[in-house]
């Protein structure tokens, strides 16, 4: 049995040779062809200078260049680094810098900047274009099996945390901890090289990259590389068996006129799953009533990958977002049923920080990994979370758990969505302030407070109410409470 990532890859890429891998606007790929263009690019970077463990950025909005540079990458022995391409000149010097990556692999919109970034990075020492080890591997005409040794420990994939508080830390993700995660996340949701997934997530981040692609290639069924546009979606969606989605896009689907009539069409589907963030308590009905079936909620962090997952198989408690994955141990700071701070552990963990060898050694102390949420799990081990730790309010003494406000201001006419904070007060500690997108143009905050008046207890009131045309989101769709706090600081104009 295949004892790194790399290993079992390679691996489906033979067993799978004659069947469709990829499908993407310039071509379709077979299993064979990706093995012999992963071994070409591997090659190629090797004649470069890439050695084994060197860190390899890859910041490309082109999905094609950017799958084959990341399996390029992988075979090769090195790191794949992925970093958003809209991040900014300041951003991407961070990040070049805190993980020394000696090569970056660059779309057009990117290279100029990175150019001239050069003279502060001292380590980097090549600019690819991504077209390069694209171009390259086209030419490619057979393949090599894998040359350079990997052992369970090596370092595969470092990803950058979303950076709550102060900049992002590098979280190394090993060969086990990789295949590990796939291999439970496969027999969760029971992927088979007879699925075919259609992903319109960035790569650059873990959902569309480790989730919705390598389960599917390490599966050795066929995925579908698209971007995100709501009617073409709605129409590829037919020729596949799994869809992989964040609340917004979702949302999105609710928009059009057609979404029902569509999916009455959708025979082939199997699975729906959405990740990054819950989908709204009150649009889930309708959501589901469309499809036909159920969103298979599951939570999941940079740190450990896909953690918990609804069962495929029901009924499960409203809320939850399931059990743990084989494997992986949950457990919850409190009394069964109360809410507290939520540990885990497993194989799935990642090895280490980058280069932080004092927050590595803090986050691993007590034995389990505390992931930052708040949640309780039931006496059959459902996991449902209250929030963040972070996000937590504390008012006069008394806890208050942003999400559950928010679900309640939801369920109030008028409501599109909101979002709930503290903010200091002299007095209380924290007050809750509310932060509401209106679907209603005449809602108001005495409405608001009427609605909420028996719903909630006093200290979960909110004090405060603003009005907005839309939540700040960061890429994922997660909505940003750090930005809403300057929006606030700021007086929301």
């Amino acid at each position: 049995m295949a004892e790194t990532f790399l290993q079992m890859l390679h691996e489906t890429f033979e067993r799978h040779s004659a069947r469709r891998a990829v499908v993407h606007q310039e071509g379709t790929f077979t299993y064979g062809e990706l093995l012999t263009r992963a071994s070409a690019g591997a090659a190629r970077l090797r004649s470069l200078g890439v050695n084994k463990g060197d860190r390899v950025v890859l910041c490309t909005s082109n999905k094609r260049a950017f799958l084959m540079a990341h399996l390029a990458t992988l075979f090769a022995g090195a790191v794949t680094l992925p970093l958003n391409p809209r991040f900014t000149r300041e951003e991407l010097r961070f990040f070049l810098a805190d993980s020394g990556a000696r090569v970056a692999i660059v779309g057009d919109a990117v290279a100029p900047i990175l150019e001239t970034l050069k003279p502060e990075l001292p380590e980097l020492q090549k600019l690819i274009a991504d077209v390069t080890i694209q171009d390259h591997s086209t030419t490619a005409t057979h393949h090599s099996p894998l040359t350079t040794h990997h052992s369970p420990s090596d370092p595969c994939l470092i990803l950058y945390s979303s950076g709550t508080t102060g900049w992002p830390k590098g979280v190394v993700h090993t060969q086990a901890n990789v295949l590990s995660s796939l291999r439970a996340l496969q027999a969760c949701w029971r992927f088979t090289p007879d699925d075919v997934v259609l992903n319109v997530l960035p790569l650059f981040h873990i959902h569309g990259l480790c989730f919705a692609t390598q389960l599917t290639l390490l599966s050795g069924g066929c995925l579908l590389l698209e971007e995100f546009e709501a009617q073409r979606t709605l129409e590829r969606i037919g020729a596949c068996s799994v869809f992989m989605g964040v609340p917004t896009i979702y949302y999105r689907f609710l928009e059009q006129p057609e979404f029902a009539t569509a999916a009455c069409e959708w025979k082939a589907m199997r699975l729906f799953t959405c990740g990054s963030a819950p989908i709204r308590a009150e649009v889930l009905p309708a959501l589901e009533a469309a499809l036909g079936k159920p969103v298979i909620n599951r939570y999941g962090m940079t740190e450990a990958f896909v953690i918990t997952s609804l069962p495929l198989d029901g009924p499960w408690p409203n809320g939850s977002v399931g059990k743990a994955l084989p494997g992986v141990e949950v457990s919850v700071a409190a009394a069964p049923g109360e809410v507290g701070a939520v540990r885990l552990r497993g194989p799935n963990l990642f090895s280490e920080y980058w280069n932080k060898p004092d927050a590595t050694r803090e986050a691993f102390a007590s034995g389990w990994f505390g992931t930052g949420d708040l949640g309780f799990l039931d006496a059959n081990g459902f996991l449902t979370l209250v929030g963040r730790q972070n996000d937590l309010i504390i008012t006069n003494g008394f806890n208050v758990y942003p999400q559950i406000v928010e679900r309640v201001i939801n369920e109030c006419p008028g409501v599109r969505e909101s979002a709930v904070v503290g903010v200091p007060d002299d007095r209380k500690g924290e007050r809750v302030v509310a932060i509401v997108v209106r679907a209603d143009p005449t809602l108001d905050e005495e409405r608001l407070r009427d609605f909420l008046g028996d719903r909630l207890v006093v200290y979960q009131q909110p004090t405060g109410y603003h009005f907005v045309d839309a939540l700040p989101r960061n890429a994922m769709g997660k909505v940003s409470r750090r930005e809403l706090r300057a929006l606030i600081d700021g007086g929301i104009p």
